[in-house]
C-alpha cells in the first residue's frame, strides 16, 4: 500500500501571492511608490461623536515625530486633519525586506452634526491619538424633543 501525502489545498495559493509580493516589492521603487500596502494611502481612523454641549473628533494617527506634523482647521460645519507620518531614515530602500507600516502625507475633511464654534476648539496628541473638541453654538445645541408615536 503507498502512502500518499496530504495535498495542501491553499499552498499555490499562498506561493503565489508570495510570488506577487515579491514582484510588488521589486517594482515599487521604480514606480516611485513610498509605502503603506499596495495602492492604499496612510488614512488615519476617526470617530466623531457628540454631547449636549460639543462635538469631539477623535483620531488615530501615529507615529507622528511632533505635533507640528499635523495641522487641524475648523470651520462652523467641518473639520480638516491635514499630515505627514515621516520614514524612518535610517534604512535605505534597497535595505527592506518586508515594510507594511505606513507613511506619507493624509488629509480628511469632514462635515460636524452640528454648528460649533471654530476659534474655541481645543486640540491634544497623545499616545497617536488626536483629540479635538469643538464646543457647539446656541444653534448647534439644539433641543431635542422626543415625538411620541400614536
Amino acid at each position: 500500500m503507498a502512502l500518499r501525502s496530504r495535498r495542501d489545498p491553499y499552498g499555490e495559493i499562498t506561493s503565489l501571492r508570495e510570488q506577487m509580493n515579491r514582484l510588488w516589492d521589486f517594482l515599487r521603487p521604480a514606480l516611485g511608490w513610498r509605502g503603506g500596502s499596495w495602492g492604499e494611502a496612510f488614512t488615519p481612523r476617526v470617530d466623531i461623536y457628540q454631547t449636549e454641549d460639543e462635538v469631539i473628533v477623535t483620531a488615530e494617527i501615529p507615529g507622528l515625530e511632533s505635533k507640528d506634523d499635523v495641522e487641524v482647521t475648523v470651520t462652523e460645519d467641518t473639520i480638516t486633519l491635514r499630515g505627514e507620518i515621516k520614514r524612518d531614515t535610517s534604512y535605505t530602500q534597497e535595505g527592506v525586506y518586508h515594510a507594511e507600516r505606513y507613511y506619507g502625507s493624509f488629509s480628511r475633511t469632514f462635515s460636524l452634526p452640528a454648528e460649533v464654534k471654530p476659534e474655541e476648539a481645543r486640540a491634544t496628541y497623545h499616545n497617536g491619538v488626536l483629540e479635538v473638541r469643538l464646543p457647539k453654538t446656541e444653534a448647534g445645541r439644539r433641543r431635542w424633543v422626543k415625538v411620541p408615536i400614536q
